[in-house]
């Protein structure tokens, strides 16, 4: 999975949004998500809850975050796999590097076998920044597994592309 995202924005203050609980609240549910919440934020400087993030995150910070997917907008074989709308938990850890910030990821499905892993980079450039987001979809079952991780890998595709036009609304694009 490749995408790269443009933002009329420098990167510090997208990565401000990207760190924030109601920024991360309102993107979750602006995507469709159900029962999205904000886990945590946790930066240098300390922990954040709903109220939004506390302490020194300018350098770095962990954000976890849980929605389930609606099983109808899975593929037929993916959902008849699963009981109900299946949850995921979605752990980012950011760190400042040089003008922007980089950040490992991954997307785990409870109860499944299949995750997503992978890195994030968020760059100056011409128009404000690049977000580049690089990931591989993992599921250890035979014969099933490279179909089941090309959906998930199109579906997390799908949700990003839905995030960054929520991000661009925010920012004034």
């Amino acid at each position: 999975m490749s995408l790269t995202q443009e933002y009329p924005a420098a990167p510090a203050e997208v990565y401000a949004l990207f760190t924030h609980s109601d920024f991360l609240q309102a993107r979750m549910e602006a995507g469709g998500g159900i029962d999205p919440k904000v886990v945590s934020i946790a930066g240098t400087g300390g922990t954040a809850g709903a109220d939004g993030p506390a302490g020194d995150l300018s350098t770095g910070a962990t954000i976890v975050t849980q929605q389930a997917i609606p099983a109808s907008v899975l593929p037929s074989m993916v959902a008849s796999m699963m009981a109900g709308d299946p949850v995921t938990e979605r752990t980012e850890t950011w760190r400042a590097d040089g003008d922007g910030y980089v950040a490992d990821f991954s997307i785990v499905v409870k109860g499944a076998p299949a995750s997503l892993k992978g890195t994030m980079r968020l760059a100056p450039s011409a128009a404000g920044s690049t977000l580049t987001v690089e990931g591989t979809a993992n599921v250890p079952i035979p014969m099933f597994g490279p179909k089941l991780e090309n959906v998930i890998a199109e579906q997390i595709t799908t949700v990003l592309g839905t995030e960054g036009d929520y991000t661009r609304s925010r920012l004034g694009a």
